[in-house]
Formats: structure tokens, sequence, C-alpha cells
């Protein structure tokens, strides 16, 4: 595990998620858990937000699935009765997220605060990137009619998922997702805008 001390480098380990083994952030894929493979992007968020404010800026794989475990019982996906080894969920609700993170980081003695935005979120996100601010997205299209770019760039569609955002401009938006860099192009959010929430987590 590596720390980065508060300081000139401080700004960028908050900007932007730990390294997990070179990864750009945390991928919900590594866990065993069926459940949260499919719906564990909101933990991965919480928690890469509380890593940055202990400056953790790189962890091996197996350290990082232990903080997941122990995030994943403050932030809950809601969980559909059914089938215990084929459990439905519909995700991390926004509630459940804000309430989650705050108290998974006064776990680890950290104090936050979750501020939710969704109208000018271009200036907004982009003030509190430039603080050194953690910012998050929860991305709920109705028709999965928000298209995702990696860096190499492979795309998907996405209708219901929680990112890191790293960095915003005029077109696109920057997320650590599945432990990779990723664009999205603002006209898709613009046209999805109902259903996009951002979240400021504040000391």
């Amino acid at each position: 595990m590596t720390s980065v001390p508060p300081g000139a480098s401080g700004t960028a380990c908050l900007t932007r998620p730990p390294s997990i083994d070179g990864s750009f952030g945390g991928n919900q894929m590594w866990t065993s858990s069926p459940l949260m493979q499919n719906c564990g992007c909101g933990v991965i968020a919480g928690l890469d937000a509380v890593l940055r404010y202990e400056w953790i800026s790189a962890m091996t794989r197996d350290e990082y699935l232990k903080r997941f475990d122990e995030a994943a019982r403050f932030i809950r996906p809601i969980v559909l009765p059914g089938k215990r080894e084929n459990p439905k969920s519909f995700g991390v609700s926004t509630a459940g997220f804000k309430h989650g993170v705050k108290k998974y980081a006064a776990s680890r003695g950290i104090s936050v605060k979750v501020k939710g935005f969704i109208f000018d979120y271009e200036e907004k996100a982009g003030k509190y990137l430039a603080m050194g601010v953690p910012v998050v997205a929860l991305i709920a299209a109705p028709f999965n009619n928000v298209s995702i770019v990696n860096c190499n760039g492979a795309g998907s569609r996405i209708g219901f998922h929680w990112v890191t955002c790293t960095g915003i401009d005029d077109r696109y938006l920057e997320v650590s997702s599945w432990g990779v860099l990723h664009r999205i192009e603002l006209s898709d959010l613009d046209r999805a805008s109902a259903g996009v929430r951002f979240y400021a987590i504040l000391p």
C-alpha cells in the first residue's frame, strides 16, 4: 500500500482514483460475488473516494478487496427477495450511497459530507475537481443510451452505473470505471439529464 502525504501531490491523489496493481481505480468484477459483480459499482465509487481521503495512491488487489468487503457493509445495494444464490438488485441508491459513504468514512476516522448536484454540472464538477475534491456520478439512463468509451476506443452502453469522475471539459466527462479510464460525451449525459446525479465528497 502506498500513501501520499498532503502537500504538492495531494490534489492529484484526491482527484484520481488509487492504482490497484496498475489499474485506474477499482473494479467490481474482481469480486467473487455475482451480486457485487452486477451492482457493486456504487461500492467502488464510495470506497475509492474514502481511500483518497486516507491519501492512499496504490494498493494490491488483495488489499483492495479486503477494503471492498468493509465498504460493502456500509454502502449496500438494494437486494430484492429471491434466491440466495442468484439475488436480484437495483444497485446502490442515491440515499444509500450518501449515508453509506459518510458512515464508512466515519468507521475509518474520517468525517466527510456528500453534496449532490444536477444542474450546471459541467461548472460544478470542474470546480470541485480543481479544488481536489472527489466527485462521483450515478448515470441512470432507462434505455441504456449512454455510451462509455475506454482509452483504447472500445465502447459499451450503460443504464444504471456509478462512476468516479476524474476530469471534465466542454465535450467529455473523464471517469474511472471497471478499473480503466473512460470518456463519456456530455451530449449523451444531456440527453439523459433527468437520470444523472453528481456527488462531491467533501471534507
